[in-house]
């Protein structure tokens, strides 16, 4: 026998439904191969273009994959018998994969981060770049915000059963804080390193405190939860004596936190340094 019919002789009649799904596949793989071309002709940012994509890819790939079974819903009903025995096996064996599809519904019906959101979890620290049905994945950030160069992904089923933290859950301000470490020979004189400090934290949130308190006084009616004022503020944290250290918490573009902790630390430190005490005592 030839080829083509053994592969006739093993799928009886099913010949007609096996072209249909090749053609919904091939439907499926061009349409999200011109809808990439059609965002990168468009001259929407980066990460609008990765979430429109994103969703559509679904989208389209749920759509056939419901067609699909639509075509051979008769088949599959013939052998509902035959998968009801064998079905406890196959949750047991695929327990995993079915956790992961339940993460996904959780991540679109409950929405706890989005495409472009900086999220925290399992000891990953990245920005979402990729939500598909079994995984997602981040591109990896370090303690400044900085990218490392290193993709990680995650299974969706992890979601029901680990903690997630969102770093950017108000839109496009967050609050950041920034800790400076003080030195012993500084230690006697706070106000000075506190004025020093603000100082520093206006200077390079100037361009949007007045929006960004706006931002999150609109953020907190809508969401019926009392946030933070969005106002820079000052603290220290004592918890080790021998080592204080200076918190300041402004609020910033989710895009530029690694900018703006740059700028305040190095104003600060240049307001303390000792050239600079110097010319403040001859100008007093």
């Amino acid at each position: 026998m030839s080829l083509f019919e053994r592969l006739t002789a093993l799928i009886p009649g099913q010949w007609e439904k096996v072209i249909v799904t090749a053609l919904l596949i091939s439907v499926a793989l061009l349409a999200s191969h011109l809808w990439a071309r059609y965002l990168s002709r468009g001259a929407i940012s980066a990460e609008k273009r990765r979430l429109h994509l994103v969703w559509a890819r679904n989208i389209i790939w749920f759509a056939a994959l419901l067609v699909i079974l639509s075509v051979w819903a008769s088949t599959i009903a013939g052998f509902a018998l035959s998968v009801a025995a064998v079905a406890g096996a196959l949750l047991i064996v695929s327990k995993e994969l079915v956790m992961c599809v339940h993460g996904y519904l959780y991540v679109a019906l409950v929405q706890p981060y989005k495409i472009g959101d900086v999220i925290e979890f399992n000891q990953i620290h990245g920005r979402v770049v990729d939500i598909d049905m079994f995984a997602t994945t981040l591109v990896e950030l370090d303690e400044t915000g900085q990218r490392t160069g290193k993709v990680a992904e995650f299974p969706n089923g992890l979601l029901l059963t680990h903690p997630l933290i969102n770093a950017s859950p108000n839109g496009a301000y967050a609050l950041h804080a920034i800790q400076i470490p003080i030195p012993e020979r500084l230690s006697h004189d706070l106000d000075r390193l506190e004025a020093a400090a603000l100082a520093a934290a206006d200077r390079a949130t100037a361009a949007w405190s007045e929006e960004a308190v706006n931002h999150f006084l609109k953020a907190s009616e809508e969401s019926f939860i009392a946030l933070p004022s969005g106002k820079t503020k000052v603290s220290w944290d004592f918890s080790d004596p021998e080592h204080l250290v200076l918190v300041i918490r402004v609020a910033c573009p989710v895009g530029q936190r690694a900018t703006v902790e740059q700028a305040v630390f190095r104003d600060t430190w240049r307001a303390l340094s000792p050239a600079n005490q110097a010319v403040t005592q001859e100008g007093r």
